[in-house]
């Protein structure tokens, strides 16, 4: 027995004392090794624990700790763990090769990148579970989504609840990988899902013509105008019938509640006029006649007719039905000939801006002929500037030597020659730019008015 423990003792002596060797080298290697690759490596490691740090908040945003649970809880914990590693060096750069304890042969930067790695490689499987869920599931998160948007969990929290979890089990199988289960558990789920969105959409758009409904059922109505309340409730059934086919056409779903809620005001108000009547008093028959026969007479002054009470009260209403009808074919056709004379309007405005186009292209031609005129005429005074000082240049030759007056004379009928070409070449450019700048009112003129012109 003392032998025993003498070698147990001696086995875990040689061990401690390896492990401490092992350390001492570790602490050793920092000293002997590039510092600057040191400082690298712990670089580049703090850079994968922010991204890390990134990774994970993602990843409680894409709800991936509900789509793969042990895998993201795997994931966190790993984080945590290279952020307890890499806490022991991130200030002593020394530390960074140290063994993690006595019987670990790791060093802390090397738990720290483990770590890290377990952390992405979860990460990585939770979004894989994520994305394989969504797409053999897709119809019932589909519903899922409908159900949020209704705000499902406002009307009915505990049947979103249970469907939830349903939904949730689905999921494990996939996680698991038994996507077979999870594919024949679907068709079950999406139709207690249909069923609680056609439940919620008929609780938000029909819960208040349903209770009034029930609540006419209840009172008078039913006694004293119970044909009307049968058409009422007609109405009200096939908002629901509708509900249950297209629940999610919302706008039609909104006109069919609308149909259903107006069908019982209407039932309400028969009821109490027929529960009025059978209380008159035949004396009262008269007046009570006669008080509707007024708001008949009201209605033909406004419309403009003769009085129609030399007719039965009933021929009354479809005489003004026929005098309405005329006056809205009248109406109809009134706006016909307005908009024909809008259009007729335009087509003159058109017009309009064309002449008024062809006017100002006129104009302008004008003033482009005004300066051609500007510029001949300071071409003429220019040449004119060159014939006088060429005449002074003769001049004083002429006094130089009586031979020269003969060729000083020849010079002169030149220049008096050359200046009367280019006076009468000028001239006749003038008068043509201004005929065309004469004729172009005229021109115009002819455009918009042929008449005026003739």
């Amino acid at each position: 027995m003392k032998k025993g423990l003498t070698l147990t003792a001696i086995a875990v002596t040689v061990l401690l004392s390896g492990c401490a060797s092992d350390s001492d080298a570790t602490k050793a290697l920092p000293l002997e090794s590039n510092q600057s690759e040191i400082s690298s490596q712990i670089s580049l490691i703090a850079d994968s624990i922010n991204q890390a740090k990134v990774k994970i908040s993602n990843a409680k945003a894409d709800d991936l700790q509900w789509f793969a649970t042990k895998h993201f809880q795997d994931a966190d914990k790993a984080l945590s763990d290279a952020k307890e590693y890499y806490a022991v060096f991130e200030t002593d750069p020394s530390k960074a090769h140290n063994s993690t304890g006595f019987f670990s042969s790791r060093t802390n930067i090397q738990a720290t990148e483990d770590a890290l790695n377990q952390f992405n490689l979860n990460i990585a499987k939770a979004e894989m579970i994520r994305e394989k869920a969504l797409s053999i599931l897709d119809e019932a998160f589909s519903y899922r989504a409908q159900l949020d948007y209704l705000d499902v969990n406002k009307y009915y929290p505990k049947s979103n609840a249970r469907l939830e979890t349903q939904l949730k089990s689905l999921v494990n199988f996939i996680a698991d990988d038994r996507t077979e289960r999870a594919t024949s558990g679907q068709p079950d789920l999406v139709s207690r899902q249909r069923a609680l969105e056609v439940k919620t959409v008929t609780r938000i758009y029909l819960s208040d013509a349903q209770k009034e409904l029930a609540r006419l059922k209840t009172s008078n109505t039913a006694l004293h105008a119970p044909d009307t309340l049968a058409v009422a409730a007609t109405r009200v059934t096939a908002a629901e019938a509708f509900i249950g086919a297209e629940p999610r056409s919302i706008n039609k779903i909104e006109d069919k509640a609308a149909e259903a809620m107006f069908s019982l005001k209407h039932a309400e108000h028969i009821a109490d006029v027929v529960q009025k009547l059978k209380v008159l008093p035949e004396k009262d028959y008269e007046r009570h006649v006669l008080t509707f026969e007024k708001l008949l007479v009201n209605i033909s002054k406004a419309l403009g007719s003769d009085d129609l009470r030399d007719n039965p009260i009933n021929q009354q209403g479809k005489l003004l039905v026929s005098l309405i009808e005329d006056q809205k074919a009248q109406s109809s056709e009134g706006e016909q000939n307005l908009q024909q004379l809008l259009s007729q309007l335009t087509d003159e405005q058109e017009k309009v801006s064309e002449l008024q186009a062809s006017l100002t292209t006129e104009q302008q031609a004008t003033v482009a002929a005004g300066e051609k005129v500007k510029q001949l005429e300071t071409k003429i005074a220019d040449l004119n500037a060159a014939l006088v000082v060429a005449y002074t240049q003769a001049n004083e030759q002429q006094d130089n030597t009586a031979d020269t007056v003969a060729e000083e004379v020849t010079a002169e009928e030149v220049a008096v020659e050359l200046t009367e070409a280019v006076s009468e070449s000028a001239d006749q450019t003038i008068d043509a730019q201004t005929i065309e700048v004469e004729a172009a009112p005229q021109k115009l003129t002819a455009e918009i008015d042929p008449e005026a012109a003739s």
